[in-house]
């Protein structure tokens, strides 16, 4: 208990200090690249908005000159041979005596020409901006097209170039002289003592209007930005490490009490911690007295011979049945209920004898959803037994949608967060005659008892989604949350389904209401049903087809693409029945691995396979086919291979068990282990598909692979494609210098083969050379490839 308790705070601990570090780099990330960006920004809208104002104003001024309204201004008549200096532009900020030799005023001026009259007017520069309530202060600058100051506070600058003088730093006048020579506008940031943003505009005169402005004045603005990030940051660590307090408390909280189930000498049940595929965690001692000391064991599945879908019923947190027959001559049989724990799952289970006939202590745990503490699928599905199915009821399956998502983006503390939200909102909703039941983290149900109406019913569920359309159920959602609804009244044939195919519907209207683009609510009709009946008809048929001996094996013949000869098969299963003779086989390999039929339809496959071999005994021909992964995970697969192999008399070399890089991902440690032992006993390995998962170059290190089968997409495009030939080429290559065995599949015509013989392929197998053909077919297929090879 001490050293979990130490490794949660360490864990906390680390995941504090990795907050702390990012808040703080973002902290700086924030002021030195957003708010000074976001500064610069709006000083450099500032200086447009006094440019604009300025703009604006001077040309009314001079539009009201042309219309006789500026009467109180100073007027000068502009003969040519008065004129210093001719006025070109709207207007001229200038001194009177710079414009006129008959003017002697230093003053600077603004002046106007009239467009129809030779005449002009002019007042002090200074006057016009406070009139017109424009104040350009020590920071502002007007320059005209050659750079010269035409006006400054500081009068002393007046006609002065102002990219020599001292009112911008050498460093930068060359910079913005060229700037201004070829720019209408333009910003940018220097460095003196402290940091300024320079912003330049061309004003409608052809006047460059030239601010300076102190940043920190911008970036005084994002203060309250800056302190709510701090708050935001203090608050999150505080949040975070209460959240580590109450989680370390309820951790030590659950393994007291789980070590006090296992101590609790009088305890009469079977208690388990295990993980998700059911390997043995903890035991208590009431199941260790089980356990000789010479038996080895790592997973529940191991004390069973019997086929078990443990990590079905894990997940669903299902109650099932178990016969242990692997410790003794005696079977024992076991009652389990499993339920959720914080990491792993706790399973108690009951002896069923005489004896043993009280479990109330221990029911309720198992009944219960851990995160929200509802009934969970074992309760709903008791309870739904418990109806009269001639009741009027109905069940509202509700999930959130894109659930995945925003699960990834918000992180588990957050995610339980937004499920106790959801679970307390739809309480929230319930009426006397509902009851709320929790099934898998993002699936709840609500079952409506003694319903008046079911067309109201439908009302109600679209006011929950409209509901909770108005909610934020958490706060800092990366998106909205929208529900998916699915309905399933007890009316009709509905009243006809067992309790499996009314949980099937339910996930099967929340699947269609995530495909629909119009509604989110999908209500379960009759139709539904042929969909679940099609399913169960198709279970019915593969159980018949097993006791009727329905399905074969097929060969599909791999040559040695320089001589045409034969080097082996793969077998291929293939179903003897009408009905399902134009179906692809994947369709009720699938639906065999989802009933665990694939468990006995693997063995009578196995079989076959064997026996195909022995025929083949005097040949030099190999073959291969491919194992389910439940049946390669079941107690005893290595057995059965040894006892058909001493069954059939067959060499094991000859025969290849086929691996995917699917299955790999999937239980890659568990996988290996059994393939090894195949190894061992002289089988052969092929890695198929290869090159269509991922970490395939670290497959070829770890396991003990003889053959690798390219797969079909690698040589589609040989034909047309330079780089699809080119990757071809290279695993080709790698197989050979690795010194395995490289088949390539999926060959179609004569031109891929040119092209593969040409880059070094060895083997291949497609329809260019055969389909897969039944066993009698095969044995022809090769005495006529014998038969060419011996003329």
């Amino acid at each position: 208990m001490a050293k979990q308790l130490k490794n949660y705070i360490i864990r906390f601990s680390i995941i504090f200090l990795l907050l702390i570090t990012a808040f703080s780099l973002f902290y700086i990330f924030l002021v030195q690249t957003i708010l000074n960006t976001e500064s610069n920004r709006l000083a450099y809208l500032h200086h447009l908005n006094t440019q604009e104002l300025l703009n604006q104003r001077l040309t009314t001024l001079r539009t009201a000159y042309n219309e006789g309204e500026l009467v109180f201004w100073d007027t000068l008549d502009y003969n040519v041979e008065d004129v210093k200096k001719p006025i070109t532009k709207l207007y001229e900020i200038d001194k009177l005596s710079n414009v006129f030799h008959n003017q002697t005023s230093d003053e600077i001026v603004i002046l106007f020409k009239h467009t129809a009259f030779n005449q002009v007017i002019y007042k002090e520069f200074s006057d016009v901006l406070l009139e017109i309530g424009i104040e350009l202060g020590s920071n502002q600058v007007l320059i005209d097209d050659l750079g010269f100051i035409k006006y400054y506070e500081n009068y002393d600058y007046y006609g002065v170039n102002y990219f020599s003088s001292s009112l911008i730093p050498e460093t930068l006048s060359n910079t913005l002289d060229e700037k201004l020579s070829n720019e209408q506008t333009y910003y940018t940031n220097y460095q003196e003592n402290q940091s300024y943003v320079l912003s330049f505009t061309t004003l409608s005169n052809g006047y460059k209007f030239i601010s300076i402005q102190e940043q920190v004045i911008f970036l005084n603005y994002f203060q309250p930005i800056l302190w709510s990030y701090f708050a935001l940051s203090v608050t999150t660590l505080i949040g975070y490490v209460l959240f580590s307090i109450l989680t370390i408390r309820r951790r030590i909280v659950e393994e007291l009490l789980f070590e006090k189930m296992m101590l609790n000498k009088q305890n009469p049940y079977l208690i388990l911690e295990v993980g998700g595929l059911g390997q043995i965690r903890r035991m208590n001692k009431k199941f260790k007295e089980l356990i000789p000391e010479t038996f080895e064991f790592k997973f529940i599945t191991d004390l069973t011979s019997e086929p078990l879908d443990i990590k079905l019923h894990l997940k669903k947190e299902l109650a099932f049945y178990m016969n242990i027959d692997k410790l003794s001559n005696e079977i024992l049989r076991v009652r389990f209920l499993v339920s959720k724990g914080d990491r792993n799952y706790i399973m108690i289970g009951e002896i069923i004898d005489a004896s043993s006939n009280d479990m109330s202590k221990y029911v309720d745990l198992a009944r219960r959803y851990r995160l929200t503490n509802l009934p969970n699928q074992i309760a709903l599905e008791e309870r739904i037994v418990a109806l009269d199915r001639r009741s009027k009821f109905s069940l509202i399956s509700l999930t959130m949608d894109e659930f995945d998502q925003v699960k990834d983006s918000i992180g588990r503390g957050q995610t339980e967060s937004l499920v106790k939200a959801a679970a307390s909102f739809f309480q929230g909703l319930l009426d006397s005659n509902m009851e709320l039941y929790h099934l898998e983290l993002n699936h709840f149900v609500i079952l409506v008892t003694n319903v008046a109406n079911f067309e109201v019913l439908n009302g109600y569920a679209k006011g929950i989604s409209d509901q909770l359309d108005k909610k934020m159920l958490i706060s800092d959602l990366p998106q909205k949350i929208k529900l998916l609804i699915g309905i399933l009244h007890n009316q009709g044939k509905a009243t006809q389904l067992t309790l499996e195919e009314i949980f099937n519907v339910l996930y099967l209207t929340i699947e269609r209401a995530k495909i629909s683009s119009s509604t989110n609510i999908v209500q379960y009709n009759d139709r539904f049903l042929d969909f679940v009946t099609k399913t169960n008809q198709l279970e019915l048929d593969i159980k018949q087809g097993i006791l009727k001996d329905e399905f074969q094996m097929h060969l599909q013949p791999q040559v040695d693409i320089q001589t045409q000869n034969v080097v082996g098969f793969e077998l291929l299963l293939r179903w003897n029945n009408e009905k399902y003779a134009k179906e692809s086989p994947a369709l009720y390999i699938k639906q065999a691995e989802r009933s665990n039929l694939i468990i006995e339809l693997g063995r009578v496959i196995t079989e076959k396979v064997f026996k195909i071999v022995s025929e083949f005994k005097d040949l030099p021909i190999e073959f291969s086919f491919n194992i389910s992964p439940k049946q390669l995970l079941q107690p005893g697969f290595i057995n059965e291979f040894i006892e058909l192999r001493d069954k059939y008399q067959v060499d094991p070399s000859k025969l290849a068990i086929e691996l995917t890089e699917t299955l790999l991902i999937l239980q890659f440690d568990l996988i290996i282990e059994k393939f090894k032992a195949l190894k061992q006993l002289g089988f052969k390995v092929q890695l198929d598909d290869f090159g269509t998962g991922y970490s395939s170059l670290s497959y070829l290190r770890d396991l003990p692979i003889d053959i690798i089968k390219i797969d079909k997409k690698f040589v589609d495009d040989i034909e047309n494609s330079f780089q699809a030939r080119q990757i071809l080429k290279t695993m080709i290559t790698l197989g050979r210098n690795l010194k395995l065995g490289v088949i390539i599949e999926g060959v179609e015509n004569e031109k891929q083969t040119d092209i593969i013989k040409r880059d070094g392929g060895t083997y291949i197998q497609g329809f260019f050379i055969s389909r897969a053909m039944p066993l009698e077919d095969a044995k022809k297929f090769i005495k006529n490839r014998v038969k060419e090879i011996d003329q």
